[in-house]
């Protein structure tokens, strides 16, 4: 099923593919640096979510236009002029950026140290000489690698490691050819001193860095935004209120776009009817209407209305932007959940995997019981660990806590486990895996988020990707219903069909109570086992 995005598609095997044709005019360039010719592609794996995929997308694609963008005015003379020393001052305004990007959470010490080696051995080395191969010693400080021909050679290489086109993009700043050659050789010769400045902040060293000082100043160029850039408006908005990986990710696209279509005005002089304009414009074929409301929209409100509170910018242009999305025709009896043939499909499938062993075949096993007897969100199930199952006097219960990853309201739930999942090895499952992951391998540490703008993807929410392509693939295929999150709707209408209290329901599925006075007196988790008593047992014949 394609989805509803131009130029990103459903692979056969599962996952995306994406392909963005290279213009005529700037395909010999293109080719020269980033060596592809006629069409730029994107793969994304199988079992990567809509939201994450299109999130991907959306920073490829602007880097590829950006990339094109730059290569026309390039050869229109269009592009701004660097003198040399100019050159040089915006390196250095490139190394500030660079640094910033990722001293706050640096991450290992050994990241910083294979990006020198690859630096150096992978893309410096194989242009030397042969006179410094056959002997090293006369040039111990490599002047060979600022020969014309190696500057030549290694440039797309640096400029692509340096995040050059993202950097200018953010600078609203488009140069001529020999302005970028110029602009890239200096970021070449500074590029390793930015690695070993992070390489010592990530070994906690945070003592004073002298480079900045020896930068000149760039002069007669391009007028700069006053005041801070979207960029780094949500980069600020990032350090400060932290938000969860997850929302990050899907809001860098956002910020991305907003920066390069307000780039000359800056955050502060973006107008409310600039601010509409650009939201309303989003609707199309690339994407909804509910889309650009709840994801677009929504986050530029959360990131301006954040920095107004805290005298970043003068006002939040996008407070009164409004989106109306179009009601879509309910075509299910069922709405958004399960049937019970649906149901009886993924549930039968769950039980003919009698011995699973890996985290992949644990998952398939467990999570469809877990979410169809406790109504909790998908991702809410596969983060948890042995360790967040407890017996309290046997009662067995679940601890949906933050601390094994992200919980939508942010607030940790005990919700009792059902009788039902007992009965058919749960708690044996668990005493055998132990107090670690249950539904993906912990045993390797996590990729660490060397870049907080940018972190990796929880392995918890890949578990969940997978269980959802696995759904489908059972034939539970319906486009209007998710494989994973139906379970949430499917417990709610059986539990209100079992008579089940609303207030008692929302406690065990942690949604948020409908009034003010339904959230005093929460219900403790020995009202919740009692009440969950009376949900009945899936029948699956």
């Amino acid at each position: 099923m394609a989805l509803r995005m131009v130029g990103l598609v459903r692979a056969k095997g599962g996952g995306f593919v994406a392909r963005k044709s290279i213009p005529a005019d700037v395909r010999d360039e293109y080719a020269r640096l980033y060596k592809v010719r006629w069409e730029a592609q994107l793969r994304i794996p199988a079992g990567t979510p809509a939201p994450f995929a299109k999130t991907q997308h959306g920073e490829w694609l602007a880097e590829i236009e950006t990339r094109i963008a730059a290569l026309r005015a390039q050869q229109n003379g269009e592009g701004q002029p660097l003198t040399r020393l100019n050159a040089i001052a915006l390196a250095g305004r490139w190394y500030v950026w660079f640094v910033r990007q990722h001293e706050a959470n640096p991450g290992p010490v050994k990241y910083w140290k294979e990006f020198g080696d690859h630096l150096t051995w992978n893309v410096l080395y194989p242009e030397a000489p042969d006179s410094f191969l056959e002997n090293s010693k006369a040039d111990r400080n490599w002047e060979w690698a600022k020969e014309p021909e190696v500057r030549e050679a290694v440039r797309p290489q640096v400029a692509e490691l340096a995040r050059v086109a993202t950097f200018l993009a953010g600078e609203g700043m488009a140069l001529n050819s020999t302005a970028y050659a110029l602009f890239v050789d200096a970021v070449s010769d500074n590029l390793m001193p930015a690695i070993s400045v992070l390489q010592k902040r990530a070994s906690g060293d945070y003592s004073r860095d002298d480079n900045p000082d020896t930068f000149p100043a760039f002069t007669d160029g391009p007028v700069r935004a006053s005041g801070v850039s979207c960029w780094e408006l949500f980069e600020a908005f990032v350090l400060a209120v932290k938000p969860a990986d997850k929302t990050v990710i899907r809001w860098r696209a956002v910020f991305l776009e907003m920066q390069r279509q307000f780039a000359e005005v800056g955050a502060n002089g973006i107008t409310e009817d600039a601010a509409r304009d650009w939201i309303r414009g989003l609707i199309g074929e690339e994407r909804q209407a509910i889309t650009v409301r709840e994801i677009w929209l929504s986050s530029a409100r959360r990131v301006f209305g954040w920095a107004r509170e805290h005298k970043k910018i003068g006002q939040n242009p996008f407070k009164e932007v409004r989106v109306d999305v179009p009601r879509k025709a309910q075509t299910r009896e069922d709405g958004r959940s399960f049937t019970d043939a649906e149901a009886k499909i993924i549930l039968n499938a769950s039980l003919a995997i009698e011995k699973p062993i890996t985290p992949t075949e644990r998952t398939r096993r467990w999570v469809p019981w877990l979410c169809a007897y406790s109504g909790a969100r998908p991702g809410e199930i596969t983060q948890l660990r042995g360790i967040d199952i407890e017996d309290r006097k046997g009662l067995y219960v679940m601890k949906l806590t933050p601390e094994a990853g992200t919980i939508k309201t942010g607030k940790p739930r005990v919700v009792p486990i059902h009788e039902h999942l007992i009965a058919q090895g749960f708690i044996e499952m668990i005493k055998q895996v132990g107090k670690g992951a249950l539904f993906y391998n912990d045993k390797t540490p996590q990729r660490p988020i060397v870049d907080p703008l940018k972190p990796p993807r929880p392995r918890s929410d890949t578990a969940r990707a997978h269980l959802g392509t696995w759904v489908r693939e059972l034939g539970v295929d319906d486009p209007h219903i998710s494989p994973n999150h139906a379970w949430r709707h499917t417990f709610k209408r059986i539990a209100d069909e079992a008579g089940i209290p609303e207030k008692m329901n929302d406690a065990i599925t942690g949604h948020t109570q409908a009034t003010e006075g339904r959230k005093y007196g929460t219900p403790n988790v020995t009202a919740m086992a009692d009440a969950l008593k009376k949900f009945p047992r899936y029948s699956l014949e």
